[in-house]
């Protein structure tokens, strides 16, 4: 887990101060506490997953020409493409995108 991305993004407008550990984060903010670690944890898993999205979405940017009519396997690349889209379902931190077709 990454504390100071984290906190960088959920907690931006808070006033902390952050190491590489829990124990290390230094909270000034006087209105709203500091998170726990299971929440920072929870926020954690969130964060992956807005990533993961963000790579399937610019993968599918990348391939859309490729489901054209005329492109050269066409079909390979429409169930690449369908795969990416079915990816966040099934996505978890050990499993790899689709590979591309040749």
């Amino acid at each position: 887990m990454n504390l100071i991305k984290i906190v960088s993004k959920y907690y931006l407008e808070n006033d902390w101060c952050c190491g590489d550990t829990y124990e290390s984060l230094e909270w000034y903010d006087t209105v709203k506490p500091k998170p726990t670690y299971e929440e920072l944890e929870q926020l954690w898993s969130l964060l992956l997953e807005d990533e993961m999205r963000e790579i399937r979405n610019k993968l599918l940017q990348e391939s859309d020409f490729r489901a054209l009519p005329d492109y050269p396997k066409r079909e390979k690349w429409i169930s690449y493409r369908q795969e990416l889209r079915d990816f966040p379902t099934i996505w978890a931190l050990d499993i790899s995108f689709p590979i591309q077709p040749e």
